[in-house]
């Protein structure tokens, strides 16, 4: 019992794993992007055609549903991964916190919560949403949001800038992220619905952006005043570019199913109009790369500058494959790759804004 205790405080939930586990959480969350983008561009968006289960009758995908179910089914045992990486976190991050026990009594009182979401889906699986499922859906909610509204709240009021707060966002966004993703295969792949899987992601990968600058040692620089005025409208301008590409998607032809309508709009204009806030984006990241290298007279040296300089690299990446994509007739490939750099992007963009405003030094 001493070896398993020890292995697991001393071992897996030390300390010492918060920049593995921090970074964990940032790197699956931008692949989970990659892996959903996949099972649209394969055409398997209903590989298993109900949720929660993957068909009526069974809860993993079957041999007959060929390869099409192996890829919805294994992005759906991603989630399971990014919550077991999500709690590894949170245990962690409480550990080192200045309430420990209080908020690890009370997070017992949410994940009790969650405990019984779970059997609410079990419920409804084997008897419909009947009475009972409902009663055990509303227990379950209203235990996850008091409970979750309390540990915020003392987080906040123990340490505003600390990691408790993002680590218990991240664990809850990737829960609600599960259901979205389930809406989507419920309604059809529904477009809309899809691209809003989508930005909830694009938020997820910004909160682990979040906590993994939150819990790395940072250097202290100066700021040039052109790089901090500009990196809340770049972080508006980049929300914007994605958002346009959500509905370039949904005008586009890979929808997850070949039965699956799009959204109407014509492909060739938004396209178009996608690249707007695109070309914007990199002329301000430009502006703020050229102050910042004048005001600390090198590209390398501040962690301000190598911050912006990836995100241009970033950004002309991103623009080129757009371009690429488009004269080619959007295939598959390229639309995957700029998924990644979608999230890679997102990520990169709020790094630049909690450098350049100095937020949570």
């Amino acid at each position: 019992m001493k070896i398993l205790k020890g292995l697991w405080f001393d071992g897996i939930v030390s300390p010492l794993r918060l920049r593995l586990f921090v970074w964990l959480s940032l790197v699956t969350q931008i692949l989970i992007v990659v892996t959903g983008g996949a099972v649209r561009l394969t055409g398997s968006g209903l590989g298993c055609p109900t949720w929660p289960k993957c068909t009526e009758d069974s809860l993993v995908s079957t041999p007959e549903m060929g390869f099409h179910g192996v890829i919805e089914f294994g992005n759906r045992l991603l989630t399971i991964v990014l919550l077991i990486i999500a709690l590894l976190t949170f245990i962690v991050v409480v550990r080192i916190s200045e309430s420990t026990r209080r908020i690890g009594l009370l997070s017992i009182g949410f994940f009790s919560g969650a405990v019984l979401l779970v059997v609410g889906l079990a419920f409804n699986t084997m008897f419909g949403l009947g009475l009972v499922t409902l009663v055990t859906f509303a227990l379950a909610l209203g235990l996850m949001l008091l409970f979750g509204i309390v540990i915020i709240r003392i987080a906040r009021l123990t340490n505003r800038f600390g990691l408790v707060v993002p680590a218990f966002g991240l664990g809850v966004g990737i829960i609600v992220q599960a259901v979205i993703g389930g809406i989507t295969v419920l309604t059809g792949l529904n477009s809309w619905i899809v691209g809003f899987h989508f930005v909830i992601s694009t938020g997820l990968i910004a909160l682990a952006s979040l906590l993994v600058w939150r819990a790395l040692p940072k250097p202290v620089n100066s700021v040039a005043r052109w790089n901090a005025n500009l990196a809340w409208p770049t972080v508006v301008v980049g929300f914007i570019a994605i958002c346009m590409g959500v509905i370039v998607t949904g005008a586009g032809p890979h929808a997850g199913d070949a039965l699956t309508p799009r959204n109407g709009f014509n492909l060739e204009i938004w396209q178009h109009y996608h690249s707007y806030p695109g070309y914007t984006l990199l002329a301000l990241i430009t502006v703020q790369l050229v102050a910042q290298v004048v005001k600390s007279r090198s590209v390398l040296k501040q962690l301000e500058s190598r911050i912006l300089l990836l995100l241009f690299v970033a950004t002309v990446f991103q623009a080129v494959v757009g371009v690429i994509q488009a004269r080619m007739g959007v295939p598959a490939l390229l639309v995957g790759i700029h998924m990644l750099g979608s999230g890679v992007l997102t990520a990169l963009i709020t790094f630049q804004v909690l450098s350049a405003r100095k937020i949570n030094r």
